[in-house]
Parts: structure tokens; C-alpha cells; sequence
């Protein structure tokens, strides 16, 4: 009896560890080295007391690609009041116009229509890989000469994904709304409260595996740098511009270049290499040939915007995860904060403590591998992420 009660009191201390904070918090008022991350929005940092719903903590991200031409504009379910995307990825795809990528971290709690759909591209695939989600479209590029196309892709990389143009599930996914009078490719639109179902239909695997991780802070300022006014151009051969206004009432970055009032918590900024590949066999509407923009994943420079402040970062590819960095902060200093921080905790016997820095690739206590580095964090919120070329003359503004 003396053993069984022992090993309930075993398991109940074990339950009490794995409640903790999202910033690595621990259990024991002496000791607080045992650390675990309380379920939370992976892609927002959001927690169940902040609306987020834990029966999403174990499905993967879901992926929709959502046009970004006049016609299309405003896109169907961006601004919604409850579920506007986690991640908004905006980036170049051909003849200097920009489409976007939705990602969400919940596929259970989705706008009521979310469009207009439109075709996918193999840097989008590639981006959502890294988060490794379901990926939702309406049709595809082929590969066809020099150009490999999403077709390739999605068949390389064995990727999950549902293309209206051959869903023959039963799900009521795809419709169209043509109340804007514009023409077909505009139209089309994807039910949100069939994504559930259809991703079940589809037979996919349920869990994540092997994702990208991000890491999360309570908002404050990024630095001392202000940054009220952010304009990115994604190329010189992009017109498609988008601008962003910060406002101090509620905290949030304000674009109507979609022609509503998108708001963002964070800005995210990648500079990427890009190349320009012709295929001159195209035959889709109006033109004998296209010119895709492609990106390499070549990692470099990355701004962070947040709160009115500017921070400049570094972001890089590795193992197939996205991996934001803070290049102000070495490997050393973090650890000995860390440590410093522990200690302090402990001689005043509290039973939860905040790392001020996330180290990987060294263990704390250990000396730092040359490899290692200390991890940017984005502040807990919604997130847009403008990709753009770092050769091929894509820029930002800040005033």
C-alpha cells in the first residue's frame, strides 16, 4: 500500500511539472531545473487562458494559397474578426505580382470563406514544408523545360495537400462566389467549416512531425530603433508594394493594401536570393509563356517589426525547419543568463522561472558549440512575413 501510494504521489508531481509557462518554467520551489511548455498556438504563442483551443495541440498546421490581384481584393475571410490567418506569408510569384500563403495553426476555427482560391507554387509548398502542413489549392504549375513545377514538387516531397481541380472527396470543400462581378478565376472560394472533414477524408497522418518551432515573449518593444512606417517592395520587378502604418491606440501594424484593414501584431521580413525562370511553352490566359519567380531558402538577412520598433535579425534553413536568430546575443552570454536567472529563482524559493534567452544547440552549463545560437523570439501574436530578394533588388522602408 505504502508503494502504491508512492508511486501516485510519483505521478501526481510528474502531472504538476508539465504545467508551466510557455517560457520554460518548472516545478519545485528549490529546484526548478525541470522544465515544459504548457500547450499553446504554435504559430501565435497563444495559450488556452488567451483563447486558444488545447484540442489543437497535437494536429498539423493547415496551408491555403489565396490570390493577391486587384480583382481578388479584399480576399474572403483575411480580416475576419475571429480567425484571420496565424501566418501570412506574402511573397512574389510571377510577372511581378505577389499571392499569399495562409497558414493556421487550429484547421477546426476557420473563417466561413476563405478565397480567392488560387494555384499553387513550388516556394509556397516549400514554405508551408517547414511547418509541416496540409497544403490546400486550386490547381498548380507544371514543370515544362528549365521550370520544375509544383506537380514535381508535390509528387518529390510526398506532400499532403488537397487540389480542388481533382478533390473528389466528399467534404462540400470548393464552391464559388461570383458576387463581385469579376471574372471566373476570382471566384473561387474554400468553406471553412469543411476543412475538418475533408482532412479527415483525405487519410493524412494527424500529428505534426518534425516542425518548425517558434519561439515566443509577452509584446513589448523589439529595441530603441522606432519603425512606424514599414513599405516593402519585393523586387525591382514587383509592383505590388505593400505599406504598413503602426498604431499606438492598439498596438497593431495596419495595411489597407488589400483593400481592407489588415492588422499584425509582428512583421517578419526575409531576405531571400531568388532566380527568374521562363517557361515558354505556358498556355494559360493571355500569354504564350511566364516568368516564375523562384526562391532558394538561402537564409541571411531578417527584420523583425513589433510594437513601433525595428530589430534586425538573421534567419536560416536547417533540417528543414525555419530558424529565426538573434545576432546580438552570443552563445556565452545567453547561458550565463540563463544560469544567473536559475539562481536567482532558486534562493528565492520560487517554483517557476523565465530563461531570458532559448539556447540551441548547447546545453546549459556546457560550453558553446560553434554551431549553437540563441533563438529570436517573435512577440505572442499574429504574424505577416514578407519574402522578398536580397539579389534581385527587393528593399524596405522605415521611418
Amino acid at each position: 500500500m505504502k508503494n502504491l501510494k508512492l508511486k501516485r504521489s510519483l505521478v501526481l508531481l510528474l502531472c504538476l511539472c508539465m504545467v508551466g509557462t510557455m517560457f520554460l518554467t518548472s516545478c519545485g520551489s528549490k529546484d526548478p531545473e525541470e522544465v515544459s511548455e504548457l500547450p499553446h498556438n504554435s504559430l501565435t504563442g497563444a495559450t488556452e487562458e488567451e483563447g486558444y483551443d488545447t484540442a489543437a495541440a497535437n494536429q498539423r498546421v493547415a496551408a491555403f494559397v489565396v490570390e493577391n490581384a486587384p480583382d481578388a481584393r479584399p480576399q474572403w475571410g483575411m480580416d475576419d474578426a475571429n480567425y484571420s490567418p496565424d501566418i501570412l506569408l506574402q511573397g512574389e510569384v510571377e510577372g511581378g505580382i505577389t499571392r499569399t500563403l495562409w497558414l493556421y495553426a487550429d484547421y477546426n476555427k476557420l473563417p466561413e470563406q476563405i478565397g480567392p482560391m488560387r494555384s499553387a507554387r513550388p516556394p509556397y509548398i516549400k514554405f508551408s514544408e517547414l511547418f509541416d502542413s496540409v497544403f490546400i489549392h486550386w490547381g498548380m504549375s507544371h514543370t515544362e523545360g528549365g521550370y520544375i513545377g509544383a506537380n514535381t514538387v508535390f509528387k518529390k516531397d510526398k506532400v499532403d495537400h488537397i487540389n480542388q481541380m481533382k478533390y473528389a472527396g466528399e467534404a462540400e470543400l470548393f464552391g464559388r462566389d461570383s458576387s463581385r462581378n469579376v471574372s471566373s478565376e476570382h471566384t473561387g472560394v474554400l468553406y471553412g467549416d469543411q476543412v475538418a472533414a475533408a482532412i479527415k477524408g483525405e487519410g493524412f497522418r494527424e500529428a505534426p512531425e518534425d516542425y518548425t518551432k517558434l519561439y515566443f515573449q509577452e509584446p513589448a518593444p523589439l529595441s530603441e530603433t522606432s519603425a512606424k512606417n514599414v513599405g516593402v517592395s519585393y523586387s525591382s520587378k514587383s509592383f505590388e508594394d505593400t505599406y504598413w502604418t503602426y498604431n499606438e491606440e492598439d498596438g497593431l501594424y495596419h495595411t489597407s493594401d488589400f483593400e481592407n484593414d489588415f492588422t499584425r501584431d509582428n512583421l517578419l521580413v526575409l531576405y531571400d536570393d531568388t532566380e527568374y525562370i521562363t517557361n515558354a511553352n505556358y498556355s494559360g490566359p493571355g500569354a504564350s509563356s511566364v516568368t516564375y519567380c523562384d526562391y532558394k531558402f538561402s537564409g541571411g538577412k531578417a527584420q523583425l517589426f513589433s510594437k513601433g520598433t525595428v530589430k534586425d535579425i538573421e534567419w536560416k534553413v536547417e533540417d528543414g525547419k525555419l530558424i529565426l536568430i538573434d545576432p546580438d546575443t552570443d552563445v556565452e552570454t545567453a547561458i550565463a543568463a540563463n544560469e544567473e536567472a536559475f539562481n536567482a529563482a532558486k534562493e528565492a524559493k520560487e517554483e517557476t522561472y523565465e530563461k531570458p534567452y532559448v539556447v540551441v544547440g548547447a546545453e546549459e552549463g556546457e560550453e558553446a558549440a560553434s554551431d549553437a545560437y540563441v533563438a529570436q523570439p517573435l512577440n505572442k501574436g499574429k504574424t505577416w512575413i514578407g519574402w522578398i530578394s536580397s539579389n534581385n533588388g527587393g528593399k524596405v522602408s522605415v521611418s
